[in-house]
């Protein structure tokens, strides 16, 4: 029969970095921008200095830092991609039509599209009056819409 003490149920460091940064990977898998992932690399680094036995302060200051300068990696690596527009973007995307959720401002809205409200932008002004627009063309996250379907070469 096994029995537990109470010590054996406190879990260690290591441990909850571990937990935390799965967690983290878990959410980004929701959220598809890759800043998640990014600090949950910052806190497996935070689990190698509790590896290390280093002072729990040293372990978040690694665990920041380390997440901070991974964040900062991923935006220089973002701003260095071109926006995928046009004959770039995802052909099985361009000229599917998206229904407007929310309009935000004058050029963006939420849109839903394959099952997922998504944040959209708007190619040229428009019409606020209308409620579908066609993809025709996408920038990360962002879908890039305009009221006339995209030109196929």
């Amino acid at each position: 029969m096994l029995t537990f003490e109470e010590s054996d149920l406190i879990m260690t460091p290591i441990t909850l970095w571990l937990i935390a940064a799965a967690v983290l990977v878990g959410l980004e898998m929701l959220s598809g921008t890759f800043y998640l992932l990014a600090i949950a690399v910052g806190l497996l680094a935070g689990a190698v200095a509790a590896a290390l036995s280093v002072s729990v302060a040293l372990q978040i200051a690694v665990a920041t830092l380390a997440s901070l300068a991974a964040v900062a990696g991923l935006r220089r690596w973002k701003h260095r991609q071109p926006p995928r527009q046009g004959g770039d973007s995802n052909a099985l995307d361009l000229g599917h039509l998206v229904t407007i959720e929310r309009w935000i401002d004058s050029r963006h809205a939420r849109v839903r599209y394959r099952g997922a409200d998504w944040d959209a932008e708007f190619a040229n002004p428009a019409d606020r009056g209308l409620t579908r627009f066609y993809i025709v063309g996408q920038r990360g996250n962002t879908l890039l819409l305009d009221a006339e379907p995209p030109h196929q070469p």
